[in-house]
């Protein structure tokens, strides 16, 4: 029988992804949210809503039977933990130190109890290194045979997910989400046996390429659907798919991602194929409403080296391939400027004040004389 599995994090992604899953594959969940009213919200109501699109019908479920706390309640969480399957979080990274203070805990009360089986904890973040980062975070606070225990019962193997699931609103107990989904973890990382009922976690051998194909191709051309979406003055990105302009900036950079992407990690073309043209009906479906500003907040983040942008530019440089689009992306991402993101208002004061090629070494990592950020200074130049 399905045990339990702890999910940090009860917003879109937390309820309408992994918990979900989880929850359908038989699992006791228990989530955990460091946002007051939705924990009371969640409380009360007892059951939340998910409507699935994008299969060859509309899904929806109603997820009851499980558990919620606020994060604060760390020794209750604790508990939860000790009998635990696994772990998950969709916080995103700047809130996986807050969870590690948590998870430390969570070690102290394991090793007390003298449990004796693997417990794996999977970031579920949009980021390198995701999971091993919140090891980390975790490792840092401990020491002695706490810390011991640790490193031989706590697996962190680095996790990929793929789903869009945009912010529930106005009701926070109704998401909409895709009916997709790709989850993979670094095979080798991971203690123990998976858990033989999530069928949906996929464990595999090549998570380094897995991770870049999605980060680089699947949140890469969203990034660029998003910015020259947002020029235009959309406000969906199905309606972004659907503007002729946007759509041939988006074609035209993902051709350039995915040739890199498959000679970084020896994907077949017809892989790559289908994995771009599978955005592209992701992206179509209007039912989501998936806003524009959500996929292009944080650009600072957005444009950092490792990231979906500036990565697949670097790549195409080291191999002297065609880029002039992904540059084109970058140059849209360093124009955009909203009000309510501040990340965005922090990247065009450091332009004003600093220049755009200071600012391009500090925030992506690029020599102020490189080719590359010559080429960025010429598109961005050439405006929106």
């Amino acid at each position: 029988m399905p045990g339990t599995i702890v999910v940090f994090g009860a917003g879109a992604t937390g309820r309408g992804h992994v918990g979900l899953l989880a929850w359908q594959a038989g699992f006791d969940i228990v989530f955990v949210d460091k946002d007051a009213q939705l924990v009371d919200t969640l409380q009360r109501a007892g059951r939340y809503t998910v409507h699935l699109f994008g299969g060859r019908q509309p899904q929806t479920v109603d997820v009851t039977g499980w558990r919620v706390y606020h994060s604060q309640r760390r020794d209750e969480i604790a508990r939860e933990i000790l009998d635990a399957d696994l772990v998950l979080t969709a916080v995103f990274d700047p809130n996986l130190p807050d969870v590690a203070q948590t998870l430390a805990r969570a070690v102290q009360q394991a090793r007390a109890a003298g449990r004796r089986r693997p417990l794996n904890c999977l970031a579920c973040e949009n980021m390198m290194d995701s999971s091993s980062t919140l090891g980390r975070h975790v490792t840092a606070l401990l020491t002695g045979a706490d810390l011991a225990y640790a490193e031989e019962w706590f697996g962190f193997p680095d996790c990929m997910i793929s789903r869009v699931v945009p912010r529930p609103e106005p009701d926070p107990l109704v998401i909409l989400t895709e009916d997709y989904n790709e989850w993979t973890t670094r095979a080798e990382a991971f203690m123990g046996p998976p858990p033989a009922a999530l069928s949906a976690l996929e464990l595999v051998d090549n998570q380094t390429a897995r991770l870049e194909r999605k980060l680089l191709i699947h949140n890469g051309g969203h990034a660029i659907c998003g910015y020259f979406g947002y020029h235009r003055g959309h406000q969906y990105i199905h309606e972004a798919v659907a503007d002729p302009f946007v759509l041939a900036h988006v074609v035209n950079a993902l051709n350039e991602i995915g040739e890199v992407v498959r000679r970084r990690h020896g994907f077949s073309a017809e892989s790559i194929h289908e994995y771009k043209a599978d955005l592209g009906r992701r992206g179509a479906i209007a039912e989501l409403k998936d806003q524009i500003l959500r996929v292009v907040r944080d650009p600072i983040r957005k444009l950092a080296p490792r990231e979906r942008l500036i990565a697949p530019a670097l790549m195409a440089e080291e191999y002297a391939a065609p880029r002039a689009w992904i540059v084109k992306g970058i140059a849209a991402a360093l124009h955009y400027v909203h009000p309510h993101d501040a990340q965005s208002l922090q990247l065009a004061a450091d332009i004003r004040s600093r220049g755009l090629e200071a600012t391009l070494e500090t925030v992506c990592g690029l020599a102020r004389d490189s080719m590359l950020t010559r080429e960025i200074a010429d598109a961005f130049q050439q405006g929106q």
